[in-house]
């Protein structure tokens, strides 16, 4: 008679969860909704699979899987590997150092004379991190360009005048109110899994 260890039998085939309590670990302590659970798992060695990423975490339904370790093969001819769900984490804000080109004052776009030159100076950048979970980075992602003034003709240009766009006066309102634009091009990278990361970097208009 044959007997089976594996709970509900089966006898390993399918994986069984040995962790009774997932482990939580927190990667942002300014986000306390983004958590990590890790899990560990047994199946007999010539059954394993990697489970799809995605997966819902047994533990919690809004997190996902996003990793699982290699498999460990044991004495006893069961491997033992971890899988690691995660929650979407919130958007965030933090801020860093950085430099930035501020543009120069002219009358308008065919002026030669400049009523400020271009200066480059350091500063403390806001940068807004975003993620989203998708299959379709290239669809759902949305990326935004560094603010980048262009004259009359629709040129790139390092001013701001009466035809620029913005105009000066737009600009001087910013400058005013202390506004922040736009210093670099939306960043973007895989964080876990199917869920990628935007970073937005920012600077009060000068």
């Amino acid at each position: 008679m044959r007997t089976f260890d594996a709970p509900g039998g089966g006898d390993f085939a399918s994986p069984i969860r040995l962790t009774v309590t997932a482990r939580k670990s927190y990667p942002f302590r300014q986000d306390l909704t983004a958590i990590l659970y890790a899990i560990d798992y047994v199946q007999r060695a010539e059954y394993f699979i990697p489970a799809p990423l995605d997966l819902t975490c047994p533990d919690d339904p809004d997190a996902f899987l996003v990793a699982e370790s290699n498999p460990r093969t044991r004495r006893d001819g069961l491997a033992r590997w971890t899988r690691t769900f995660s929650t979407v984490p919130a958007n965030r804000t933090e801020y860093a150092g950085g430099s930035f080109a501020f543009p120069a004052y002219k009358t308008d776009s065919d002026s030669t004379a400049f009523l400020r030159n271009t200066f480059t100076q350091g500063v403390v950048a806001k940068v807004v991190y975003s993620y989203v979970r998708t299959t379709d980075p290239g669809a759902d992602l949305t990326i935004t360009g560094r603010f980048q003034p262009v004259d009359d003709a629709d040129n790139v240009c390092n001013f701001v005048a009466s035809d620029s766009t913005p105009t000066r006066s737009t600009y001087a309102g910013y400058v005013s109110a202390e506004t922040y634009i736009q210093s670099q091009e939306t960043a973007v990278a895989r964080w876990r899994g199917n869920i990628w990361q935007e970073t937005n970097r920012s600077v009060v208009a000068l």
